[in-house]
């Protein structure tokens, strides 16, 4: 039985702001919208409960393939899964499952990026597993005994275990679901993921290919999907089209703040788009990228090139008091949807 606790109708919010400094992660609290002390831009403190963004930077590979149903990387992590009693694996378009005694069943996913969720749940814990970062939950209350574990591996798109009976969503018991998915998840994070001692899946596609953008609409690379993401929920027919010197734009606007989504026509790379005057400016990597971090007292843009010499860009301008000091992790989070929808041919 296939299982995966979709957020359709979840609204997913985001605070704080991450980046990386010549490659490297800024240390916690000082990555424009993180800062601390006296830094120009307010801090993001990630919620206590575990269900808002991390402050973290995202500047990580992808540990596993993103598209879903990817699971050519089953056979090579069995062994690691059998001290847990593992029965059997296999492929399912929702992930990829395995099976272990009492009927007990795990799926892992790699296709959604690390958000902050705002629906109530069940059960809403931080948890922290091989080093990572990230949050033990369940959106349904008993009788159902669901659980799913969350880590912020850093990268465009986090890792998901989902624990629960393969017969029923009302068997079992929920602590030993939740206790599951917390073991299946250390042993993917410590094989797959570089800041838990992993490699990632060979598979593992990190970048768009690099005639990714030939011809592409703008509006389909930063999508009005990818904004709701980041609170802006203007619909596909909100999307507004333009044109900048540098190439096309797209523009997802609502009360509460804008996206303009763009990407270059020349190859010229980040020293061909000029910064935001008076912006605080860094630069680093973007997953496997490279990258240029743009922040304002209002706005925040991120700027990702290509291996072509194409950028895309996303710049997220809050307009509301409470967007302001979410203005960098919002623009991060657009950003990584559309790096996955190139990635993954969606866009």
């Amino acid at each position: 039985m296939s299982r995966w606790p979709y957020f359709v109708a979840i609204a997913l919010l985001l605070t704080g702001c991450s980046s990386a400094l010549d490659g490297k992660a800024f240390r916690e609290g000082s990555a424009p919208g993180a800062s601390s002390g006296d830094a120009q831009y307010p801090r993001y403190d990630p919620p206590a409960d575990g269900s808002g963004f991390s402050d973290q930077a995202r500047d990580q590979p992808l540990a596993l393939p993103v598209k879903q149903g990817a699971c050519d990387w089953l056979d090579s992590i069995k062994p690691d899964l059998q001290p847990l009693g593992l029965v059997s694996a296999k492929e399912e378009f929702s992930g990829c499952q395995f099976v272990f005694p009492g009927n007990k069943g795990a799926q892992v996913h790699a296709y959604g990026a690390y958000s902050w969720i705002t629906q109530d749940a069940a059960v809403m814990e931080p948890v922290e597993i091989a080093g990572i970062k990230g949050r033990t939950y369940a959106f349904d209350a008993a009788p159902v005994t669901f659980c799913s574990v969350n880590m912020d591996v850093r990268a465009y798109a986090s890792i998901a275990v989902d624990a629960y009976d393969v017969g029923s969503d009302e068997a079992g018991n929920r602590d030993e679901h939740c206790a599951l998915a917390k073991k299946v998840a250390e042993v993917v994070v410590k094989k797959f993921v570089p800041l838990a001692g992993g490699t990632p899946a060979a598979s593992t596609v990190q970048e768009p290919a690099a005639d990714a953008l030939k011809a592409a609409d703008v509006c389909e690379v930063v999508k009005f999907t990818h904004a709701n993401y980041a609170g802006i929920n203007s619909g596909r027919a909100g999307a507004q089209k333009g044109e900048s010197p540098l190439g096309p734009t797209c523009t997802h606007e609502v009360a509460y703040a804008k996206a303009v989504g763009m990407y270059t026509t020349g190859t010229g790379g980040l020293e061909a788009v000029p910064p935001k005057p008076g912006a605080d400016v860094r630069t680093g990597k973007f997953g496997t990228l490279e990258a240029r971090f743009e922040q304002t007292e209002e706005t925040c843009a991120v700027s990702v090139r290509l291996t072509n010499g194409q950028v895309v860009q996303v710049d997220f301008i809050g307009k509301k008091k409470e967007a302001m000091t979410r203005t960098c992790v919002s623009a991060q989070l657009i950003m990584s949807a559309s790096m996955l929808g190139l990635i993954t041919g969606d866009a």
